[in-house]
């Protein structure tokens, strides 16, 4: 079974696979941890999210044919999302779970062919999520104004792409959203699933939390030089170029000097 790709026209979705940037993915460090001691990547069941409005159509129930029922996927479904945005500070409290933040930058091109090694035994959609009025979202199923490609009610696709479906307020956010569905119903609050390749080949480089302190990050970088072989590199102008970075949304400025 391949990979679903939803909420992209055709061209939309060649260029997203042609597009040679990275996906971003923000964790607390000792998320990052395990991800790389274990070559994981970690989907997390929906019903542990802690905004209530994310999960609210896979805790709904519905009625068909006068009988109340469950999301078809509840307890089988489970998601990771990132971000095609390479910057923003909203990024960092919210997913570094009060740790020291940290930021993956994910080769997509690898993480799709990983993917498709799991797409026999689950199924996988990758959906860009769609961002919409808070009340639009909360309006009868029958009148959401979903983009085109417009999923058929009650199809597959229609019910991963209600899982795709954000307030306005975080279209700043570009989120794509991985959705893994397992074929038997559980209580797990999410699933690992390992990449057969090497940390550096899925993950192009690594960024650190803007907020930690110089001899911190000085001792997470030798780490993750070191250990785990995100080593410097050449660029085209000859000169050396990290892989381990710091984030430079709280930077020192120059003083500036203006004209009155």
């Amino acid at each position: 079974m391949a990979i679903t790709f939803l909420n992209f026209t055709q061209a939309e979705l060649n260029d997203f696979l042609a597009d040679k940037r990275p996906l971003h993915k923000h964790m607390s460090l000792e998320s990052a941890l395990n991800s790389l001691n274990n070559q994981i990547l970690w989907f997390a069941n929906p019903t542990t999210w802690k905004d209530p409005f994310e999960s609210r159509f896979v805790m709904a129930k519905y009625i068909k044919n006068g009988k109340e029922i469950t999301y078809p996927w509840y307890n089988r479904i489970f998601c990771t999302c990132l971000t095609q945005t390479a910057a923003s500070e909203a990024y960092w409290t919210p997913y570094s779970q009060q740790q020291i933040g940290v930021e993956f930058k994910i080769n997509r091109q690898v993480l799709i062919k990983q993917l498709e090694e799991y797409s026999t035994n689950y199924e996988i959609f990758i959906g860009r999520v769609e961002y919409m009025m808070t009340k639009e979202i909360k309006g009868a199923l029958s009148s959401i104004p979903f983009s085109p490609p417009i999923p058929i009610k009650e199809s597959r696709e229609w019910w991963a792409r209600l899982l795709l479906l954000k307030r306005n307020a975080y279209k700043y956010e570009d989120e794509i959203r991985i959705i893994i569905i397992k074929k038997d119903t559980t209580k797990e609050k999410g699933i690992s699933l390992k990449y057969k390749c090497a940390n550096t080949d899925l993950i192009q480089s690594i960024v650190l939390d803007p907020s930690i302190e110089a001899n911190t990050f000085s001792m997470l970088r030798e780490i993750f030089e070191t250990k785990y072989k995100f080593l410097p590199f050449n660029n085209k102008s000859n000169k050396l170029s990290h892989r381990v970075t710091k984030s430079q949304l709280y930077a020192k400025q120059k003083v500036h000097h203006f004209k009155l």
